[in-house]
């Protein structure tokens, strides 16, 4: 494959970090056709026409998650390469984009020299991890075999945290959008991916184990 014929899709709501990653992908490919797409529908429908070779791709798109538009794309594309980026790394979000078919995970922190070595190992076969993911994964290892109450806190991200602790003092979803200025799809999003990541199957739960980690606590 050509630096000229390579085609290659960004997905993220955010215009400046869609700025930023194409100035990233043209330092490394200057001649690759870039698109751009800003929700998994635009991102599907870019997709159909584009057929990009390569997709960066978003963890956390409005409305639905990254994870679930990778299991979308990787449904009727397997030959696309997916490079997922997140504004955060925790091991259970790492593995969980690997399950769904991604050939990479990596922050918004990396350095545009990072994203270049990631593209690159991505298209050719190879998985890649930033350090920042490696080093969460590797953390994440001794626990692995614990129960998901005795795992902490430390499990979820920032953002999946003040969700718990919102959920805990039994707000529905439309305050907690309200609250933390994201949508109520963003909201239930993350309320199923704790729930994934702790193994819990109700809010009671999520509230006792809330508790128990002290996040009721201001």
């Amino acid at each position: 494959m050509t630096n000229q014929s390579l085609r290659i899709l960004v997905v993220d709501d955010h215009p400046l970090v869609r700025a930023g990653l194409q100035a990233g992908i043209r330092a490394a490919f200057p001649a690759a056709r870039v698109g751009e797409a800003g929700s998994a529908s635009e991102a599907l429908a870019s997709i159909s026409a584009r057929h990009p070779d390569l997709i960066l791709l978003d963890v956390n798109l409005p409305g639905q998650s990254g994870i679930e538009l990778a299991r979308r794309i990787r449904a009727v594309d397997k030959r696309v390469k997916l490079l997922m980026v997140a504004a955060e790394a925790d091991p259970w979000t790492v593995k969980e984009t690997l399950e769904v078919g991604a050939s990479g995970f990596m922050t918004k922190m990396c350095s545009v020299d990072s994203l270049g070595q990631a593209m690159k190992a991505v298209l050719a076969g190879q998985v890649f991890l930033c350090a920042d993911s490696q080093a969460a994964v590797k953390r994440a290892e001794p626990r692995a075999g614990l129960p998901a109450d005795a795992l902490g806190p430390v499990v979820l991200s920032k953002r999946e945290r003040e969700i718990l602790k919102h959920l805990a003092y039994g707000e529905n979803t439309k305050t907690i959008a309200i609250s933390l200025q994201i949508s109520p799809k963003t909201v239930e999003t993350h309320r199923q991916r704790i729930m994934r990541k702790l193994r819990i199957d109700s809010v009671a739960a999520l509230t006792r184990y809330a508790v128990r980690h002290g996040l009721t606590v201001a």
